[in-house]
């Protein structure tokens, strides 16, 4: 039976973010969930620290200033955005302390509570403001990051570091490999989550249309222009953030135009004579290396450094295939939901699939890995995907080895560097042939599996020391 006189610490303890600190800003109480989530263990790690000096992004101590409760505050704990509610405590009319607890412990709580505040009210009403929001909205998450390996590994905490800074991000790599993503997941970590994330492709939209896109204009600026004029996505983005894609698509005038919104933190809309500032973040990217743009004339150098704050790589599919299963499970769960009107339900995925997909480079990394799934999937009539529903794919990857070039030789290579570059392209050719599979590789080169493993070691050891031991031309 509850007996709350004994049992109130453990009713506490079960309110999530509960804290309690005293007149001096020293913790009192705090419970065990928010104790977890700062990756300590016990109260004795919190007990008596400063609130500011343990959760930086904290506000309850300004209560003791003020006196006075604080409804939806905002802080962040490892990458989450928590919603918060705080109340000072009286005794006998002095204040000695002050209480707070999570509201939304996730910003994906509170999403999720405003789509059901939405929902009520006229139907009309909800599918326009749906349409209207739907475009202004971070759709992906870290969570949807799929990998776990040191590439991967790398790459989240970065995101995360970036999503704690009001900096503009560059973010670079190859065309399908989720650079979108990662501006998706930076905006949702931020404290700028709660407000619009507006996504421009720099390639979609004409030249001579571009900056009354981007930066709205009044009425009568141009023929055809809306009555009462139109708000720019910049604009838009105020608060919040402002994803510009494939930025090497951009004019030389355009990023004049944009250095100095991004410097000045203000806009004019086209025909307009006053300055609007807004508070806008950008995240650009662009499939291109940014220095060899601005070698070429194609980028502005004070463009380029203005966007360079913070540089996020995203790694290429073939520099990381040990996620592949991680990602290729992923993307089938989606086909499943995609697909789930047609009762077609793929459960599992054979080992031999991984290797295979293994087998090849995937120069349109993860979008092309999607299609080759997909193609299979729709292919797959029981609960597993084999081999066999991937025929096609591993017909075109023989096509491909038979038409690899021969291994050429440096002419200045001793004979130890001839016999090394050699070695290696024939375990490279072996594991090509026989699908990434480690023992019939082994079989095939007449080698033990042992014997493999540490050539392949050593391989590792040398690429990391970027010592390149063969070559094809």
């Amino acid at each position: 039976m509850l007996d709350l006189a004994l049992d109130y610490m453990h009713i506490l303890g079960n309110i999530d973010g509960f804290l309690v600190i005293d007149k001096d800003e020293k913790v009192v109480y705090m419970a065990d969930n928010l104790i977890r989530q700062m990756h300590l263990e016990k109260p004795e790690d919190v007990i008596g620290e400063n609130i500011r000096e343990l959760i930086p992004t904290n506000n309850t101590y300004k209560i003791l200033q003020t006196g006075e409760k604080q409804i939806g505050e905002m802080y962040f704990i490892d990458g989450y955005t928590i919603i918060s509610n705080g109340y000072p405590i009286y005794k006998d009319g002095e204040l000695i302390g002050a209480f707070e607890y999570d509201v939304f412990s996730n910003i994906g709580f509170l999403e999720e509570f405003m789509e059901k505040v939405n929902t009520v009210g006229d139907d009309k009403a909800n599918i326009h403001r749906k349409k209207h929001n739907a475009n202004k909205k971070a759709r992906y998450s870290l969570d949807d990051m799929k990998g776990s390996g040191p590439a991967m590994t790398k790459l989240k905490s970065e995101v995360v570091a970036a999503a704690k800074s009001q900096s503009t991000v560059l973010i670079t790599g190859e065309t399908g490999c989720g650079k979108e993503l990662v501006a998706h997941a930076i905006h949702k970590l931020s404290q700028r989550s709660l407000f619009h994330f507006v996504r421009v492709n720099c390639a979609a939209i004409p030249a001579e249309l571009f900056e009354s896109e981007l930066f709205g204009y009044d009425e009568g600026s141009f023929t055809g222009a809306r009555k009462g004029g139109k708000f720019g996505m910049a604009e838009i983005a105020s608060n919040g953030t402002l994803f510009l894609d494939e930025i090497d698509n951009l004019t030389l005038h355009m990023q004049a135009k944009i250095l100095r919104f991004l410097q000045e933190k203000e806009i004019y809309h086209v025909g307009g004579d006053f300055a609007i500032p807004v508070n806008t973040r950008v995240v650009a990217a662009t499939n291109q290396d940014p220095r060899k743009l601005v070698e070429a004339g194609k980028m502005r150098k004070d463009f380029y450094y203005r966007l360079n704050v913070i540089e996020i790589h995203v790694p290429p599919l073939r520099e990381r295939k040990e996620d592949i299963p991680e990602i290729a499970q992923s993307l089938v769960e989606g086909f499943n939901t995609t697909f789930e009107a047609v009762g077609s339900r793929v459960e599992s995925i054979d080992p031999e699939v991984y290797r295979l997909l293994a087998a090849y480079d995937w120069p349109g990394n993860i979008r092309e890995l999607s299609n080759v799934l997909e193609r299979a999937f729709n292919r797959c009539e029981g609960k597993r995907m084999k081999p066999e529903h991937f025929d096609d794919f591993a017909k075109d990857l023989d096509l491909r080895a038979q038409k690899e070039e021969p291994l050429l030789f440096d002419e200045n290579a001793t004979l130890k560097e001839i016999k090394d570059q050699a070695e290696d392209y024939a375990i490279r050719r072996a594991l090509l042939h026989n699908g990434q599979n480690i023992t019939k590789a082994a079989s095939a080169l007449g080698i033990s599996r042992q014997i493999l493993h540490r050539k392949l070691k050593a391989q590792k050891e040398k690429s990391k020391q970027k010592v390149t031991v063969w070559h094809r031309t």
